[in-house]
């Protein structure tokens, strides 16, 4: 999420969890997998325990959260739900993966200001220094 991040390069403390989402305190990567109905909050929620763990802080965090947001929403609306969830740290990076059963990949719809939507996108890959779209996701099906 724009430039490389100069958090703690230690292992995430282990975090709490329910909900089906899981937290591997030896690879600092929490995911959240088969179940559709994950929210955008739940998802942020993950996001910042992981980041937050790993000493990411201020526009860094700010940035991966509305990356989180708008992947987990766009799964939602145009895919049914996630498939999957995963956060993980990589020092010096943050890797955000969102699976859905869509096979489509996201396209670019430019629209003017004044129309409502068409931004997240854009806005997942001005925020993010990198994004990946690979076909596939568990099951071997959709998208990640």
């Amino acid at each position: 999420m724009g430039p490389p991040y100069t958090g703690r390069t230690g292992h995430a403390r282990h975090i709490s969890h329910t909900n089906n989402i899981s937290h591997s305190a030896e690879t600092g990567r929490r995911s959240h997998a088969g179940h559709s109905a994950l929210t955008c909050e739940e998802a942020r929620r993950t996001a910042r325990a992981v980041l937050s763990a790993h000493g990411v802080v201020d526009h860094d965090i700010d940035a991966a959260l509305l990356v989180v947001t708008e992947l987990v929403s766009n799964a939602r609306r145009h895919a049914g739900g996630t498939t999957a969830f995963t956060v993980r740290c990589l020092p010096p990076r943050a890797v955000v993966e969102v699976a859905d059963a869509e096979p489509c990949f996201p396209v670019d719809r430019p629209s003017p200001a004044s129309v409502p939507g068409r931004f997240g996108w854009q806005m997942v890959k001005r925020l993010a220094e990198r994004v990946d779209v690979r076909a596939g996701g568990p099951g071997g099906t959709g998208k990640t």
